[in-house]
Parts: C-alpha cells; structure tokens; sequence
C-alpha cells in the first residue's frame, strides 16, 4: 500500500468516524428493497476496507435512489480512500448543488478539498530516523484500523523523536480529534502553528476541531452569566470566540457581557475584532459606535447605516438585524437631541414583512416626532445604562443573543409571556402593568394588557385601559390597525373607524380586520358603509391566507351582522300551548285563565331608521287568540284581538326593551285597552356556533306588563340551562338544545300567587334564508318542556308546548 493511498484511508476513516453510519448499525437511510439492499453491501464493503466494491455499491444505490445524501457521502468516501481527493471532491460538489449546502456535504468537501491543496498529505516521511519512523509507521497502522488512543500515543512519541517532521504533527492532531480528545487537538494544532507557520491545513483543523469545542464553552458562559458571574462569563465567552472566531453569535455573546460589566471600551474592542472578521454585519458596527458613544466620542454610525440601509428583506435574519441596527442609532440620535437625524436613521415599516423590530421603530418615530414638535435643542450624553437589550439563549449549538433597541421593559415582558404560557392571568396582568410603569410611552405593554385583561373576562378594566392609551396621546406611536382595535375597545367607533379607513388607504387592511371595520361602521349607524366592509371581508376571507382569512366562526359572525343590518322588516307565527310562561321572546302578553289553553298569533314589524346596531327601534301590528281552552273560557274567534305598537332597546349594552301598544277588540270577549310592557334577556351560548359541535347554553328572559284601561298586571319569567347540539348529520342549519327550566307567571287579574315550576325540556331550531353575504335570517324553533310545582297554583305544572315561525 503506498503512503498516499495509506494516509487518504486514515483521512477517510476520521471523516467517517465523525458521524457516517457504519453497516453493523441501523440504516438512517429512508431505503426499502433493492436500493436498501445495495446499500448495505455497499457501507459493509466500506467497512471492510473494500473500497472499490463500496465504490460500485454507492454508485448503484445512488442510480436507485439519487435523492439520499448519505450515498453521496458513502461514494465520496470510498472515493478519498482509494486516494481518489479530486474525484471525492466533485461528487460532493455535485451533492451540494443538488441538495444545497448541507453541513455534512461541505464540511467533508473542506477536508477533502484541504488534503488535495496539501498534496494529499503524504506518506511516512522518509527522512525520519528509525526510532521516529518506526513510532510513525505504528501510528498509522492504529489510525487505519481505527485504534485512534493508539494512533494518537504513537504519533505523539514520534512528534517527540522528530519535532522537525511537519506531516507528524498532522498525524498526531487527527488521532487526537478522531478519538475524541478535542482540547489535545487544538492545543496540538496551535502549538504547529507556532512552529512551521499558520497553514491552510492547520487553519482549516482548528476551524474544524474549534467548531466542536466552542459550544461547550459559550453554554458555560451563559450558565456563568445567568448565576452573576460575570467574570466567569466573559473569560468563557473569550474562549468560545478563539475556537469559533467566525461564530459571529459568540461574539455578540462577548459583547452583552461586557456592557452587563459596563466595559465599554472591551465593547468596542470587542466590535473592532467582529469587524475584522465580517465587515459587512451592520449590528456589530452599530455596536462599536453606540460604546464609542457612550464614552463620549464620535459614534461614526456612517457604515452601520450604509450597511443596514442595503439589506436585503430576502435574508430575514440580516434585515431583522439591519431594522435593529438603525433604531439603536436612532435611539444615540435622540439622546443627543437630534430628533430629525434620528428620524433620518429610522427604516420605514413595512407591514408586508413584518418583524419584531417594527413596534420600536414606531415608538422611536413617535418620540422623534414628538421632540421636533417641541422644537427640542438640548444635548446629552448617552446613557450608559440604557444600552441596547440582548435576549440570550443556550442550546446544544451554544448561546445565541437576539439584539434589541434599549428596552427597559423586556424583563417584565418576559416574565409575562411566561405567566401566559402556565394559565397565570392574574401574575401576566401584574408584569404588564409592571412593564408599562418601566416604559409608559411604549404602547405595546399596554396593548398586551388589554388583551390579558379581556382574555381574563376582565372587559370594564380593558376597555378603562383602552381609553387610557387614548387619552394618553399614545395611538400615533402604533400601528394603524393596532390603533383601531385600541380605540374599539375603548368603545369609540368614530375614531377606530377613521384609523381602519388610514389602514386601508394604505393598503394594510387584512380580512379579519376589515370585518371589524364594519363592526365600527355599524356601532356609528353607518350601515351602508359597514355592510361594504363587510362584503369585502367576507369576499377577501374566501381568497387570502390562513392567518389573514377569517375563522368559519368569524365569519359567521360577519354574515349574521350583515344580515341584521340590511334588515328592515319581518315577521313571526306562533302557536304556543299552557301561554303563560311558555312564550320565548317579546310578542305577546299571557292570556288570563286557570285553564289549560293554546294560543295562536302573527306579527309584522317594521324599522323606520333601519337597523340601528345594538339599539333598536320597530313599529308592529299583531293579532292572536285563544283556541282548545278547557273548563269553558272564552275560545276561538270570540278572543281574537289585533294590536299596533312601538317598541325600542335604548341601550346598547343591556338588552332591555320597552313596548307601548294600542289593543284593538275584534272578537266578542275582548277589551279595548293600552298596554305597557318591559322586556329583559341575558343568556350565554344562544346563537349557533360553527367552531365547536357543541356548546353549553344558558338563557334569562322576563316580562311584565300593565293594561292602563283595565288596571291589571301581569309578570312571567323563566331560565333555562342545557346544552346545544348542532346536528351536522342532518344538516349544520339544525340544532338541539336539552335543557333544565324553571319559570314563574304572575296576573293580578287572577289571583295574587306565583306559581313557580322545575322542569325539564328539549329546543330544535331549523335556519333557513341564508347567502353568500348572510347568515341564515329566518328560522322555524319547536320547543317542549314539562315542568313540577315548585309553589303556587297548577298553572305552574304539566306540559308547556311553543312553536315560532321568524322570516
């Protein structure tokens, strides 16, 4: 065996051994059949030191299955072991146009491509006196069979019988990597380097055997940083830069120790190293003129600005980095009181591609705009301590720091996502306000409260706090539609509806979002323009992404304000068994009678000023009568009576209604008569849900009414609790509803007691008339329930029968 094919086999054998599978080990190969057949001939051919049948193995798994990378690296391999480099070399270089840049693609590609710059890295030099060769020879038969303690301990006596022998000290620094002693190996790599020269082959090992002993060391410095150490810390970080020094993020690592010392001048020598190794990373730059800054000198932001302002959005993490960048020079620019160069400084924000520097930029805008205003021309020093954020993390790559603009509030930020993240509302709320004490000219804190607040049922304080950040003048430092949804909490519909509209000239209106655009034209009466809004959504949802469309619910819910605001009239039929108490709605007013009895009656109403949104106002005519009354009362036509009206839910937030109405006898047994009457409702899980299948239901609804002419009372109340089922086997339109009910009647044209009955019942409800813009408008309800006395007279037990016609 010649001493290049012996020296190409060990280089082999340590590539391999640092992560290739071996054929005596489970295939990480997506194979099956033949290809997977071929395949572990091949690696056992490899394996076995037959490398010109794992040659042939490779190429024919990979005519089989061209899309495994791990072939490639088998074929590249067997390859670099028959002493084939510049072969090995191209059929990496093909994998990697093929599959892109894949660490184990190109690292394998650098050693190889490293050997061939070194010609192939030799044999045994020849040279060497026999006690030196004869530890050199033993050396690599270890290497060969993979016995890498003893190749490392031959080859270390061999460096100590020849120290002259440059290709030893090769030898000895790849025994060492390949059994795992990096910290040897580097020590072994720096120490050749010192002797014959700082070559390519011992430059590109220590990048090698450095990439690998780096992240141990960048996690002890974060371990060391978190526990207060700083001295620890920084020495640690140093050293995970001096293995990686390309690994820019251990150098951000270095520099946040470093301002947590308060160093400012380790900062920016610190910055000043980054530089030299990548000059064309605008943060780092920003780093070193924000601590030259801070030291009161000339920051010389020119190149940090130039650098960031060429970015690409096309690479997020630069662009990320590069918005970040020029807000910490805005911020240098403010302090300073140059509110307009800060202004120049700043990147637009652009919604299309969103990030998490956009808030900051905003805020930035706001106070420079804010100082111009004031015609500012103070200076000051930078605050040392206001310093740009790091939020740092470890993970098996080591510590990574993402960079912010100073931002005081981050701490309290993060401990309130992280009460988010466990269910702790109340701690959540509690760091949010703690957040917005550190920053009270941020609106993202108070943004976030709101949320927590509402997401905790807590809606008066949320909206108390939305009209707080109003009042606070803080709705031009956001976003438009951040400011919209602020200002409709807060309950202002005119100013929410205006910053809608600036969000749609600017075209950054989501679907969802214009859906609450209508929601504010309407809470203003402006129903033509909500219903436009409201179509777009609708129209836009159908089309746009899974984040932009609205949820089936939503939508829903758009449809059936749609609905109800193109709504200017209607009408019902009813028919209703045992009235008193049975009836569910505002209709109709309970017949006196002990006896059982059916009733049976129509309506038509009318809106004069159209839907009015969460008030209302409708004019009605209505007729009905009795009929199957038992024990002799008055039945049929003889109780047929018709009756006009106005009725009116004034407030918008109680859903109290008050009717006035004219009685008109037509048949025989009826008195003419005014009646006055109140309504109110409350309920949860009332109307169809299209999120959930099921749902929990619960519904309040009483009544009371006095006949002027006549002088007499009458009261009716009832509850109910079950929940709704949506029958999707039958249709999704239909819905049942099992519940438990008690109600009450009272009629002082009968006697004074209230009877009072538990029971039980069912509700089906069947929608119809609904369209692409509406949710069903109509539907057909039919309810049964059989009730026990509870107190009273019998009219509070048996069964209660109602059936309503809606169009």
């Amino acid at each position: 065996m010649t001493g290049r094919l012996r020296i190409a086999i060990c280089t082999a054998a340590a590539l391999w051994a640092s992560g290739a599978a071996r054929a005596d080990e489970t295939l990480p190969l997506p194979l099956s059949g033949a290809a997977y057949r071929v395949a572990r001939e091949a690696f056992a051919a490899y394996d076995q030191h037959r490398y010109a049948d794992a040659i042939a193995g490779a190429r024919e798994a990979i005519r089989q299955r061209p899309d495994v990378v791990d072939l490639r690296l088998l074929l590249a391999n067997s390859l670099a072991a028959r002493g084939r480099l510049k072969d090995a070399s191209r059929v990496l270089a093909e994998a990697i146009a093929q599959f892109g840049p894949l660490p184990s693609l190109t690292a394998r590609r650098r050693q190889i491509d490293v050997l061939i710059a070194s010609g192939g890295a030799g044999g045994v030099p020849g040279d060497l006196p026999e006690p030196a060769l004869k530890a050199a020879r033993a050396a690599y038969r270890a290497y060969g069979k993979k016995d890498y303690a003893a190749a490392a301990a031959a080859s270390r006596e061999a460096v100590r019988l020849a120290p002259q022998a440059e290709r030893l000290r090769y030898l000895l620094i790849d025994s060492l990597a390949a059994s795992g002693d990096d910290a040897a190996a580097w020590d072994a790599a720096v120490d050749a380097s010192k002797r014959f020269g700082d070559g390519e082959g011992l430059r590109e090992r220590r990048r090698f055997i450095g990439d690998r002993l780096a992240p141990a060391e960048s996690k002890a410095a974060y371990a060391a940083r978190e526990r207060g150490d700083l001295d620890d810390a920084q020495r640690l970080a140093q050293k995970a830069v001096v293995y990686a020094p390309e690994r820019m993020e251990f150098r951000m690592q270095l520099i946040e120790t470093m301002f947590a010392r308060g160093d400012l001048a380790g900062v920016e020598a610190a910055a000043n190293d980054a530089i030299a190794v990548d000059r064309n990373d605008a943060l780092v730059w920003t780093m070193r003129g924000y601590a030259r800054a801070a030291q009161g000198r000339d920051a010389d932001f020119a190149q940090a600005l130039a650098l960031a302002a060429s970015a690409n959005a096309s690479d997020a993490r630069k662009y990320r980095d590069a918005r970040v960048a020029r807000t910490i020079v805005a911020d240098v620019r403010l302090a300073a009181g140059e509110p307009q160069a800060a202004l120049d400084a700043l990147p637009p924000v652009d919604t299309s591609t969103p990030d998490d520097a956009d808030a900051a930029i905003i805020l930035r805008r706001h106070r420079a705009e804010k100082m111009l205003r004031m015609n500012a021309t103070r200076t000051a020093q930078v605050d040392p301590h206001a310093r740009p954020t790091f939020e740092c993390r470890a993970d098996e790559f080591g510590a990574s720091c993402d960079v912010y603009a100073h931002d005081p509030a981050l701490a309290a930020t993060r401990e309130a996502r992280l009460a988010q993240r466990r269910g702790d509302r109340d701690a959540a709320i509690g760091y949010w306000r703690t957040a917005i004490a550190e920053v009270p000219d941020d609106p993202q804190p108070r943004i976030a409260l709101i949320d927590a607040l509402a997401a905790a049922g807590r809606t008066r304080e949320a909206t108390a706090e939305a009209r707080a950040v109003i009042d606070a003048d803080l709705l031009d430092s956001m976003s438009d539609l951040q400011a919209a949804f602020i200002a409709q909490r807060a309950g202002d519909s005119a100013l929410a509806l205006d910053h809608f509209a600036r969000a749609e000239r600017d075209g950054k209106l989501p679907a969802s979002a214009e859906a609450d655009a209508g929601y504010a034209a309407l809470a203003m009466h402006r129903n033509d323009e909500g219903v436009k809004y409201l179509e777009r959504a609708i129209d836009r949802s159908a089309h746009a992404s899974a984040d932009e469309a609205l949820t089936p619910q939503a939508l829903n819910d758009a449809r059936a304000a749609h609905a109800e605001a193109t709504r200017d009239w209607g009408f019902s039929a009813t028919v209703n068994y045992r009235g008193n108490g049975a009836q569910q709605g505002f209709a109709f007013a309970p017949a006196p009678g002990l006896s059982n009895n059916w009733q049976a009656g129509v309506e038509a109403y009318w809106r004069p000023f159209g839907s009015l949104g969460d008030r209302m106002f409708e004019v009605y005519a209505r007729g009905y009568e009795n009929f199957g009354v038992k024990g002799g009362g008055p039945s049929g036509l003889s109780t047929l009576q018709a009756a006009i009206g106005a009725r009116a839910k004034p407030f918008a937030s109680v859903n109290a209604i008050f009717a006035f109405e004219k009685i008109l006898p037509i048949g025989s047994d009826v008195r003419s008569d005014w009646l006055a009457r109140a309504a109110y409702s409350t309920g949860f899980g009332d109307t169809r849900r299209l999120d959930v299948p099921s749902w929990w239901t619960g519904t309040v609804y009483g009544e009371a009414g006095h006949y002027i002419v006549n002088d007499s009372t009458y009261a009716t109340a009832n509850a109910r609790l079950g929940r709704t089922y949506r029958v999707d086997a039958v249709s999704p339109r239909l819905t049942v509803f099992p519940h438990a009910v008690i109600g009450m009647d009272y009629d002082s044209a009968i006697d004074r007691s209230v009877p009072v009955g538990i029971g039980a019942g069912v509700a089906a409800r069947w929608w119809f008339r609904g369209g692409p813009y509406d949710a069903p408008r109509s539907f057909v309800d039919m309810s049964v329930q059989y009730r026990f006395r509870l107190a009273g007279d019998d009219r509070a037990r048996g069964v209660f029968f109602g059936a309503v016609f809606s169009y």
